[in-house]
């Protein structure tokens, strides 16, 4: 049996150490450049049960459908913050509206943050994790599952039918780097797929 000597043990962790951090520093950096390009949709229930659940899901596609056409005309994320700022009280309203329709009277609370979201795809378009600008509504207690997905460039899908149009896609492509946008839409050459890349670098960054 042949043993490895301590020299060589040692430069192979070194190499293999020096790649892992490559790779943990590349995938932040993508992770700063995307966050500044995109703002999330971040919706939290009342609570678990079935109700609530399916509430939320109803007040995302109310969401969706009446305030998504607030960014239609946006050009980068400071647009999206500032039509978020002018407009929360809208979008309550609308989530208000839906909540009531049910029979509910939870109350509704809109904010604008900087929140961590985990690696999440929408159809060919991969986001990291990190932490993201988001339009947060919570809904009653808000103790229940979460929903998210992107408000722009608009990634979200309503009904179950994911909607990942070509302006979006465009408006992305000319927010990144070619390389980083190639990444995320999975059009890079990479033998692992890239959210099994992103979840992979996500666990090592939990860890350390």
């Amino acid at each position: 049996m042949r043993y490895i000597s301590k020299s060589k043990l040692f430069f192979l962790i070194s190499v293999l150490t020096l790649i892992f951090a490559l790779t943990i520093t590349y995938a932040k950096n993508v992770g700063n450049n995307i966050s500044n390009a995109v703002l999330r949709l971040h919706i939290i229930a009342n609570s678990n049960s079935a109700c609530d659940q399916d509430l939320k899901l109803c007040v995302r596609d109310r969401i969706i459908s009446e305030a998504g056409e607030f960014f239609s005309n946006c050009q980068n994320l400071d647009d999206a913050i500032r039509i978020t700022n002018e407009r929360s009280q809208e979008i309550k309203k609308i989530a208000e509206s839906e909540i009531q329709d049910y029979g509910f009277d939870y109350p509704v609370k809109v904010s604008i943050g900087n929140f961590a979201f985990p690696t999440k795809s929408y159809g060919d378009v991969t986001l990291p994790s990190g932490r993201y600008t988001a339009l947060r509504i919570e809904i009653g207690e808000a103790k229940g599952e979460n929903w998210w997905c992107v408000m722009y460039p608009p990634l979200c899908f309503a009904d179950g039918v994911l909607s990942v149009t070509d302006a979006a896609k465009t408006q992305l492509k000319s927010d990144l780097e070619q390389s980083e946008y190639n990444l995320i839409t999975q059009k890079d050459s990479g033998a692992i797929p890239v959210e099994l890349r992103f979840k992979i670098v996500e666990i090592f960054q939990n860890i350390f």
